[in-house]
C-alpha cells in the first residue's frame, strides 16, 4: 500500500474511484477512436494500467464489483436484445450450418491443443474451447455505416451467433455446475430440471409479463427502464438460482424481451445510452485489471499458449466461414464478411474465461492469454470487416433504392443572426423547382436557467428568417428545439421532420476543444446520414459566374450523388453560371451520364485534377465571384478520402474570397450516439 498526498494506493476512497473510473470512461475511448483503434481495447488497456499489475491505483472492492457485475450481465442482455429471432427463423438453415461450423472446429481444435498438448484437464479444456468457439459481433456497427445490413450473409452470420454463443454457454452452465460435484445421472435429471423451469420463466412469463406492462405504461419511459431492468436481474437471480450462470440468465433475458422493445425505441436509446456509458465500460475496465502484461517477457510457455491461442482462433473461424462459401456459393468477399465479424471474442469470451478463472479452473496465464485474444481478435475483425464491406458495398451500389421521390424538406440551423441571408439564399438555390414545401430556419437553446427566456429571444431571430424566406416567394416554418447539444438539437429534427436536406455556416477555424471532442459539424455529420451544405458565402450568389466543382473518387457510387448533381445545375441554372467539374475521367462520365437524362441546358466543362494537388490546381483558376463547392464525405465512407477531408482546415491557404460551399452527400450510417462495445 503506497501512500501519496494523503491519498492511499490502491484509492479506497470511493468518489475518488468513481470519479477515475469516469475519466477513465470519458478519454481513453475517444483517444482511441482519434487513433482508428476500436474503443473496448481502450478501456481494457485502462484497466491493465490502473489495476493492481498496472499502477495500482484501483483494486477490486465491493463498490467496483457490483458496477462489474452489472456491466456483463448488462453486456450480454444487450447481446440477445440485438438479436432478431424472425430474421434468424427466416434463414434457418445455411444459419443452422454457419451456426454448427463456427462453434465445432474452434471447440474441436482448441479443446484437443489444451487437453493433449498443454495437458489441461478435461473440464478446463472444455471451458477454453467453448470460449474459443464463441464469438462476439463487436465489428457489426461497420456493416451499418457501408449501408450492407440487409446482405443475405449477414442474417446467417447474426443467426449463427445465436447458436454458437448459446452452445457455448450452456456448456459453461455445465462446466460450473460439473466444477462443484460430478457429472452422473442424477446430475443430468437435475441440470435439465432447472433448465427447463428457467426458460419457463424466460420465453412464457416475462414476454406475457412485459406485454401486460407495456400496454398499462405506454409512454412513461423511466418505468418502462426499471421494469426491464428488473426483467433482466430477475431472470439473472433464476439462473443462479437454477445452477445456471446468471450471464445466460441476462442473454436470454435479452431474447425474450427484444420483440417488445424497437431498436428504434426511445426505451433502445435509454437502455443503450446507460448500459454503453456507465456499466458496460466498468466491466471492461475491471477486465483489464485482472490482466498481468508482465508475463508475456517473464516466461516462453505463457507466450506459447498465446500464440497457440490466437493461431487456432483465427484458424478454425476462418474454416468456418470458408466452407459456409463453399456449401452456399458465396463470393469470396462475402467470406472475409463472414469471417471478420464471426472472429471477433468480447462478451462471451470475457464471461467464460472470468467464470472459469473464479471456479480455479483455469489460471492467471490462460485469462491473460484471453486478454491477449480479446484484444488481437477484435482489431482484426475490425479491419477485415471494413475492408469486406467497402468491397460489397461497392457491388451492390446499383441494387440500393433511388431516394429521389422523397419530398425535400430543408432545414436551416442558425447560430450567427448574420447568416440569416446568405443561408436562405443558398437554400433557394438549392430547393428542387417543383417543390412546395417550406423551408424550415431553425435554433437550439440551450437547456439552462435562461431557457425560456432565450425561446423568446431566438423565436425574433427565427422571423427575421420566415421574413426572409417569404421575400423570396418561399414559406417558411420556423423551428426552435431546447437541446443539451446543438449536434443532438439538429439529429432529433431531422429525424422528427423528415429533412433531406441541411444547410448549414461554417467559420473554418477548429478549437482544442473541437479537436478533442469534434465539432459540430462532425458531430452532427455522424447522427445523421442526410445531406448536408456548410457555406462560406462572401458574396451574393447571384452574382456568381463560375461554378468550380471538386470531386472525389467514388462520388459517384454514394446515395447522393445524383441529389448534390442536381443542386448544383440549380445554382448554376438559376445563377446562369458556368460550372467546371474537377475530378476522375470515370466520375465524370457517370455525371454525364446522369445529366444525359435530364436535358440540361447547362453549360459545363470537365476537367481532370488528382487529389492532393485539385485544390490548388482550382485555385489559380478561382476569381471572386466564383463559387467554389467541394463534394466531400463523411469517414469510412465509399468516397472518403483523406486529402479532401484537410481542404476546408486549409482552405484559407489557397482561397481568398471566393465563397465556399461543402456538399457532404446523403450516405447510408447508423449512429447510436453512445460507445460501441457490443454486438
Amino acid at each position: 500500500m503506497i501512500t501519496l498526498l494523503k491519498i492511499t494506493f490502491p484509492i479506497s476512497d470511493p468518489i475518488l474511484i468513481f470519479a477515475l473510473v469516469l475519466f477513465i470512461i470519458l478519454i481513453f475511448p475517444t483517444l482511441f477512436k482519434k487513433l482508428h483503434l476500436p474503443e473496448i481495447i481502450g478501456l481494457i488497456l485502462a484497466g491493465v494500467a490502473v489495476g493492481p499489475n498496472g499502477f495500482n491505483l484501483l483494486s477490486q472492492d465491493v463498490g467496483l464489483s457490483i458496477f462489474s457485475q452489472t456491466g456483463l450481465l448488462y453486456l450480454m442482455f444487450l447481446a440477445g436484445l440485438e438479436i432478431n429471432v424472425k430474421e434468424f427463423l427466416k434463414n434457418k438453415t445455411p444459419s443452422i450450418t454457419f451456426g454448427i461450423l463456427t462453434f465445432s472446429f474452434p471447440f474441436v481444435l482448441s479443446g484437443l491443443l489444451f487437453f493433449y498438448i498443454f495437458n489441461l484437464s478435461f473440464i478446463a479444456s472444455l471451458l477454453i474451447s467453448s470460449m474459443v468457439a464463441s464469438h462476439t459481433l463487436v465489428a457489426y456497427p461497420i456493416v451499418g455505416r457501408f449501408g450492407i445490413t440487409r446482405n443475405r450473409v449477414i442474417n446467417i452470420i447474426v443467426g449463427g451467433t445465436i447458436i454458437a454463443d448459446t452452445i457455448a454457454l450452456l456448456i459453461l452452465a455445465i462446466v460450473s455446475e460439473s466444477a462443484k460435484g460430478q457429472l452422473d445421472q442424477i446430475f443430468w435429471l437435475r441440470f435439465a430440471g432447472y433448465f427447463m423451469f428457467f426458460l419457463l420463466l424466460v420465453f412464457f412469463i416475462i414476454p406475457r409479463l412485459s406485454k401486460w406492462f407495456f400496454k398499462n405504461y405506454d409512454g412513461e419511459s423511466g418505468t418502462e427502464y426499471i421494469f426491464v431492468l428488473s426483467m433482466v436481474f430477475l431472470s439473472a437471480v433464476v439462473a443462479e438460482y437454477a445452477h445456471i450462470e446468471p450471464i445466460i440468465g441476462a442473454f436470454f433475458a435479452g431474447l425474450a424481451l427484444s420483440k417488445r422493445i424497437p431498436h428504434t425505441s426511445p426505451l433502445m436509446n435509454r437502455i443503450e445510452f446507460i448500459g454503453n456509458t456507465i456499466f458496460i465500460p466498468f466491466f471492461l475496465i475491471t477486465v483489464g485489471m485482472l490482466a498481468d502484461l508482465k508475463v508475456l517477457v517473464q516466461s516462453f510457455p505463457i507466450l506459447l499458449i498465446i500464440f497457440s491461442l490466437i493461431t487456432i482462433a483465427l484458424f478454425s473461424k476462418y474454416i468456418a466461414a470458408f466452407l459456409t462459401q463453399k456449401i452456399f456459393r458465396f463470393t469470396k468477399t462475402e467470406r472475409n464478411l463472414i469471417f471478420g465479424l464471426s472472429t471477433a471474442r468480447a462478451a462471451s469470451a470475457i464471461a467464460i474465461i472470468l467464470v472459469g478463472f473464479k471456479l480455479k479452473l483455469v489460471d492467471e496465464s490462460i485469462m491473460n492469454a484471453t486478454i491477449i485474444l480479446i484484444l488481437f481478435s477484435t482489431l482484426i475483425s475490425s479491419f477485415v470487416t471494413q475492408n469486406s464491406a467497402r468491397k460489397i458495398a461497392l457491388i451492390q451500389e446499383d441494387e440500393k433504392p433511388d431516394l429521389k421521390g422523397l419530398p425535400e424538406r430543408i432545414l436551416i440551423p442558425i447560430s450567427n443572426p448574420h447568416n440569416i441571408e446568405q443561408l436562405i439564399n443558398l437554400s433557394v438555390l438549392i430547393k428542387e423547382p417543383d417543390s412546395k414545401l417550406p423551408l424550415y430556419p431553425f435554433m437550439v437553446i440551450d437547456d439552462d436557467e435562461k431557457a425560456t427566456e432565450n425561446v423568446i429571444n431566438y423565436n425574433r431571430i427565427l422571423e427575421k428568417a420566415k421574413s426572409h424566406a417569404s421575400s423570396t416567394d418561399n414559406v417558411a416554418q420556423i423551428i426552435s428545439r431546447i437541446d443539451t447539444n446543438i449536434a443532438d438539437g439538429i439529429a432529433r429534427t431531422v429525424k422528427e421532420f423528415l429533412i433531406t436536406k441541411v444547410v448549414m455556416g461554417w467559420h473554418g477555424r477548429a478549437s482544442t476543444k473541437d479537436f478533442f471532442f469534434g465539432t459540430i459539424l462532425e458531430n452532427v455529420l455522424q447522427k445523421t446520414g442526410k445531406m448536408i451544405y456548410v457555406s462560406r458565402i462572401n458574396s451574393p450568389l447571384n452574382l456568381v459566374e463560375n461554378i468550380h466543382v471538386l470531386i472525389p473518387p467514388a462520388a459517384e457510387l454514394e446515395i447522393g450523388f445524383k441529389d448534390w448533381v442536381n443542386s448544383i445545375l440549380n445554382i448554376s441554372s438559376q445563377s446562369s453560371s458556368k460550372i467546371y467539374f474537377w475530378g476522375y475521367e470515370h466520375t465524370h462520365q457517370k455525371i454525364k451520364d446522369y445529366i444525359s437524362t435530364l436535358k440540361s441546358t447547362n453549360d459545363i466543362v470537365y476537367r481532370s485534377a488528382k487529389c492532393p494537388s485539385m485544390l490548388k490546381v482550382i485555385s489559380k483558376k478561382l476569381k471572386n465571384e466564383d463559387l467554389l463547392v467541394i463534394i466531400n464525405a463523411r469517414k469510412n465512407s465509399l468516397s472518403y478520402n483523406k486529402h479532401i477531408k484537410q481542404i476546408p482546415y486549409h482552405i484559407d491557404d489557397l482561397v481568398d474570397n471566393s465563397s465556399i460551399v461543402i456538399i457532404y452527400p446523403e450516405q447510408e450510417i447508423i449512429y447510436t450516439g453512445t460507445i460501441e462495445l457490443q454486438v
